[in-house]
């Protein structure tokens, strides 16, 4: 045990020492890897640092939500996202007693079926792409109140005949005061290489340092998450700027927000925002969605049943489903 915790903390020592990247996220491959892989976070609004007691799936944001996740549960989720894309996600733990929590993970995106043109505009009929990242997670406490864990992704997307593969590693601390449904959190995510590339270039992946806190708030059943995202690229730039944005817009640009609310022992209702979501999906309208999420959850006897929906403004919603149940 001692071995693994040095091993551990050697490894995220040297994951958070990389240096930050000046690229924008739009500029990254294997966007799919930024999708939210359950529907309670999608609910409320992003993959946020640190939950109240956290889901299994949930370890492929911050894999020290393991530690303190139930172990022997099977979550599946689908999503249809917008142009006919379906995204799917499936995610097992199990608890090996005095070693920690192990966890799997597969997601999976499929863009249908796509018109493939050459260079002179000669249809050349039809072509399929689809992304695959299979993860593997570790989490276990270091003392009552502070976890740690990490995973380790393997990658792969299929583009038109092209291809690309790619391995990347995951890590984060959360501390955890239970007497007050307090938390909070850190995470490194995507820190890794291509192994072949599409073109012969080679190109980042979305790589993501996050922090953030949930409180449950004293005389009122409502827990707030707030989470800052992408710190290794704090000038977040949008298409529509006119100039370099401010201070105060770009850490609104970083902020993802969430309530969730809490009714009895069974039923959850959530409402999450992503500012830079809606920076980039927005219309000009005087009244914008974008951003906004949406989302639900019944806990039954055997099994627990989340939903979201998220807006993108007129390019339409996402809808996401997810099932967790025991095995």
């Amino acid at each position: 045990m001692t071995f693994i915790k040095s091993f551990v903390s050697l490894v995220l020592l040297s994951a958070l020492t990389l240096s930050a990247e000046a690229q924008q996220p739009g500029e990254r491959v294997f966007r799919f890897l930024e999708i939210e892989g359950d529907a309670r976070s999608a609910g409320l609004g992003g993959s946020h640092a640190v939950y109240i007691n956290p889901g299994v799936a949930q370890f492929t944001s911050n894999p020290a939500l393991l530690a303190n996740a139930t172990a022997n549960q099977l979550y599946l989720s689908y999503l249809n996202h917008i142009g006919d894309i379906q995204f799917g996600t499936a995610s097992y733990a199990t608890n090996i007693p005095d070693i920690g929590i192990f966890s799997a993970s597969i997601r999976f995106l499929d863009y249908g079926d796509l018109n493939n043109f050459d260079e002179l505009g000669n249809d050349l009929g039809s072509a399929t792409s689809n992304d695959l990242a299979l993860t593997a997670g570790y989490a276990a406490h270091l003392s009552e109140t502070v976890s740690y864990g990490v995973s380790l992704s393997g990658i792969h997307s299929s583009l038109a005949g092209f291809q690309s593969s790619a391995i990347s590693f995951s890590g984060g601390l959360i501390y955890s005061a239970p007497e007050r449904e307090t938390s909070a959190g850190l995470y490194l995510q995507h820190a890794g290489t291509q192994l072949s590339t599409f073109n012969g270039e080679q190109e980042s992946l979305p790589l993501n340092i996050a922090a953030g806190v949930v409180h449950r708030l004293r005389y009122i059943p409502v827990r707030i998450h707030v989470t800052l995202q992408r710190l290794n690229t704090w000038d977040l730039e949008n298409a529509n700027d006119s100039g370099s944005p401010s201070f105060s817009e770009n850490l609104a640009r970083h902020l993802v927000g969430g309530a969730e609310f809490l009714f009895g022992d069974r039923v959850r209702a959530r409402i999450g925002y992503d500012y830079w979501l809606n920076r980039q999906a927005q219309t000009g309208k005087r009244v914008d969605g974008a951003g906004v999420s949406l989302g639900f959850a019944v806990h039954l006897d055997q099994m627990h049943v989340d939903f979201s929906r998220t807006s993108f403004s007129d390019m339409g919603s996402v809808v996401q489903l997810g099932v967790s149940i025991p095995l």
